[in-house]
């Protein structure tokens, strides 16, 4: 398995459990899989410590679960896109239940 890249999203700290969280994108062989991940680590560690450890959460989890457990981002359809762009907002939000 060969991971394409690797991108974090909003790297936080979590006080409650002392540990960095963050979402991560792997993307491997033309597809984006998402996985949640969390690093033990004090709030005053170093960048490179956190985000290795970020990274090898994810790719743990990337390894280890199947289609049914990964997040797949899948590209949207055309029509879907073409037919909520001619709907009003509120027809969108409420369905039938506005007319």
């Amino acid at each position: 398995m060969k991971i394409d890249k690797i991108q974090f999203e909003n790297v936080r700290y979590n006080p409650e459990f002392g540990a960095f969280e963050s979402l991560v994108k792997i993307h491997d062989q033309g597809e984006t899989f998402s996985y949640p991940a969390q690093v033990a680590a004090p709030l005053h560690a170093e960048y490179a410590i956190i985000v290795r450890g970020l990274m090898q959460a994810a790719r743990n989890t990337h390894k280890k679960s199947t289609g049914n457990t990964r997040l797949h981002h899948a590209a949207p359809l055309k029509v879907a896109a073409v037919d909520a762009s001619q709907q009003s907002l509120l027809t969108r939000l409420l369905g039938n239940a506005a007319a």
